[in-house]
C-alpha cells in the first residue's frame, strides 16, 4: 500500500518512503543514543534521510519533507503526553 502526506502550509506531497525513511531513522538505536529531540538526534536523522534518498530526491524535497515530519512527530509525541490530563 503506498499513500502520501501532505503539507497542507506548502501543499507539498512527501511520498511513504519518506516517512518511512524519517520513521526508521527516529527509531534507530544509534540515534537514540542522542537523545529525542536533541540538535545531535535530528542531524543523525536528518543525515540517515538524505543517505537512503539522495538518488531518488534532490536534497530541497528531502529537506522540506524532514522539517515538516519533525514538526508531526513532536506534535504527536506531546498529544501522547498530555492525552487524558485535564
Amino acid at each position: 500500500m503506498s499513500y502520501q502526506m501532505t503539507n497542507l502550509n506548502t501543499d507539498q506531497f512527501i511520498t511513504s518512503d519518506v516517512v518511512f525513511s524519517f520513521q526508521k531513522a527516529i527509531a534507530d538505536k544509534f540515534n537514540m543514543s542522542y537523545n529525542f529531540g536533541t540538535t545531535p538526534f535530528w542531524n543523525f536523522v536528518s543525515a540517515d534521510m538524505h543517505m537512503d534518498l539522495s538518488k531518488k530526491y534532490d536534497s530541497t524535497y528531502i529537506d522540506e519533507s524532514f522539517d515538516f515530519l519533525v514538526e508531526c512527530e513532536i506534535e504527536d509525541r506531546m498529544v501522547e503526553m498530555y492525552d487524558g490530563i485535564e
